[in-house]
């Protein structure tokens, strides 16, 4: 493996017009700053582009492959420069966590899926070179947090487009800066769009063993009888949501705990959402990092998004039902620990080689 260099990206380039600032091969790395004031790099190869939010979480806010974009239906059609979560939820893709992760119950004091969602990065660049997988450009930084008396790390996350690959490589490496062990809380949230009559294939079995349904809804959302329903039908059948029918009300949400999926020779577990035209939404991690994933399914009038599998090292149940499970991880004093995953788009031709590879464990 061979990696040429990196570009380091400084705020003052960034200008309401687009420009095209680096180039290699047949790809291409531009940068511009939405009317939010939130400043974008675009990254493009052939056969689409993704634009990131470098000093806004590093976020992948759209990611478009052969004319298709694969991010979920929001509210928001621009990212904005704010703080809260809920205020800027429109990303194909962000990181989250990692001292703290999940939805606080009342116990809890942090944020809505802690520090890294909409963390404002000290640094960011421009990387670019060669591996296994061929030529790529990409996006990296770097995030300073520390809280006196608690806890200090660093975050270095980066995402890789390839030349002639219709998916990114994304991944994460968080150091611990403290002399004493910090507890780790970590989850990779890729939202796809959910698709009508979509087929969910997966190296993961559908029974409630696998995949276990949250059942709890917050005390100030109303839901139908219809949403009651399903529920009552998905907690005895997780199967029933292998296809995204119409007529099935994923409003407000639905999610499903998942453990245990099986892996290929290279220790990678895969999920697929197979489109009416055999094209798929595919992302693929290995389990051996990611010891937990979440499968999170919302269409309203709203929004519409498909978590096909959030990898995790917990639930993302707030800090204090995850230390009542057991799933609070830590990472000693001066340590780091890393996390990789494929996500992104697969034509009729590459989903048929994929399932025909996997086989059996492909259910």
């Amino acid at each position: 493996m061979k990696e040429i260099g990196i570009i380091p990206l400084e705020k003052h380039y960034f200008t309401s017009r687009e420009k095209i600032i680096f180039e290699l091969g047949n790809l291409t790395a531009s940068i511009f700053t939405y009317d939010t004031g939130v400043r974008a790099l675009k990254l493009e190869n052939r056969m689409g582009y993704l634009i990131g939010l470098p000093f806004k979480g590093q976020q992948i806010w759209e990611l478009h492959f052969n004319e298709r974009q694969l991010g979920m239906k929001s509210m928001f059609k621009q990212p904005k420069n704010v703080d809260f979560f809920l205020n800027n939820y429109g990303c194909f893709f962000m990181h989250c966590g990692a001292w703290r992760m999940g939805c606080p119950c009342p116990e809890d004091n942090h944020p809505l899926h802690g520090e890294l969602p909409l963390a404002p990065y000290d640094s960011a660049g421009i990387i670019f070179g060669e591996d296994e997988n061929g030529r790529f450009i990409g996006m990296t930084g770097s995030y300073n947090y520390s809280l006196a008396f608690s806890v200090h790390y660093t975050a270095i996350p980066t995402v890789k487009l390839y030349e002639d690959i219709t998916l990114v490589e994304i991944s994460i490496n968080i150091q611990n800066k403290s002399g004493y062990p910090m507890e780790l809380m970590y989850m990779a949230h890729v939202n796809f769009r959910p698709v009508t009559n979509g087929k969910i294939l997966q190296t993961l079995k559908w029974d409630s063993n696998h995949m276990v349904l949250r059942k709890s809804v917050p005390a100030h959302i109303k839901v139908s009888d219809k949403f009651k329903d399903l529920l009552n039908r998905l907690e005895v059948d997780p199967g029933i949501s292998k296809i995204l029918r119409e007529e099935d009300e994923y409003n407000p949400e639905v999610a499903f705990f998942m453990t245990n999926p099986d892996t290929d020779k290279e220790g990678w577990a895969h999920f697929l959402q197979v489109h009416p035209d055999g094209s798929s939404d595919y992302i693929k991690y290995k389990p051996a990092e990611f010891d937990h994933a979440t499968r999170w399914i919302t269409r309203t009038k709203d929004q519409e998004a498909l978590g096909l599998a959030l990898p995790a090292t917990c639930d993302p149940e707030g800090y204090t039902a995850e230390q009542k499970k057991g799933n609070i991880k830590l990472i000693e004093a001066g340590g780091k620990k890393s996390f990789t995953l494929f996500a992104g788009y697969l034509s009729k031709k590459d989903t048929e080689k994929v399932i025909e590879k996997l086989g059996d464990i492909l259910v």
